[in-house]
């Protein structure tokens, strides 16, 4: 609590909204910068975020570690900006979905599932939690860069809709994290921990649906 008012205390009179604020500066959009965070990604969550070094980063982007020292200071700047590279893929309430406003609730919980369940995704995260003694700003980290912007877009979204009795008066945020919660710990969980588990979509959308019927009035 002391943390978010001292934020808001810091951007007062700012003109730009709470995300425009929060969002990180992303890499510039330039085709060997996504070759390189494809490559990072896939040599971090293979080799573990310790083991990997700029060396084998530099060599799975096909570049010397000369060139990749220019473009990224270190390994730390550099998962960071493998982070940041997912959040346009993640962020839904900028520009505005269209519909009323729980076919636009409806349509961001399937799209955090296309993004937060890909096996990518869940690959990441299995390092996030592995090497969470050995590298413990990792998980600081992505908490920062993703979920927080997460739960910061699904706020926006839910100001728009009716909430069900019982709700309308608690923080908005609270609200965003139980539906969160409701909707994809299940399959989160699974995926994390069981290499078998497939996603069942059909599933996983009536969760959805249950869960904007039940935290949504009609």
């Amino acid at each position: 609590m002391t943390g978010q008012s001292s934020s808001r205390k810091r951007t007062d009179g700012d003109p730009r909204s709470e995300r425009e604020r929060r969002a990180p500066d992303l890499p510039a959009p330039d085709a060997r910068i996504a070759q390189l965070l494809t490559a990072a990604k896939d040599t971090f969550t293979s080799k573990g975020f310790a083991a990997t070094t700029m060396d084998d980063i530099a060599s799975a982007a096909g570049m010397s570690k000369k060139t990749l020292y220019k473009l990224f200071e270190s390994k730390t700047d550099l998962f960071r900006a493998m982070l940041l590279r997912g959040l346009p893929e993640a962020h839904f309430a900028s520009p505005p979905l269209a519909g009323p406003p729980t076919a636009r609730l409806r349509s961001a919980l399937r799209s955090i599932a296309d993004v937060a369940l890909a096996p990518d995704e869940i690959a990441l995260h299995r390092l996030i939690i592995g090497e969470r003694q050995a590298s413990p700003d990792l998980g600081r980290m992505f908490a920062e860069v993703i979920m927080e912007t997460g739960i910061d877009d699904l706020v926006e979204l839910l100001r728009t809709v009716r909430l069900a009795p019982g709700l309308d008066d608690m923080p908005l945020r609270l609200v965003a994290e139980m539906l969160l919660g409701m909707v994809f710990s299940h399959d989160h969980f699974r995926l994390l921990t069981d290499d078998r588990y497939r996603l069942n979509r059909r599933a996983l959308d009536r969760r959805i649906d249950l869960a904007i019927a039940m935290f949504c009035a009609p």
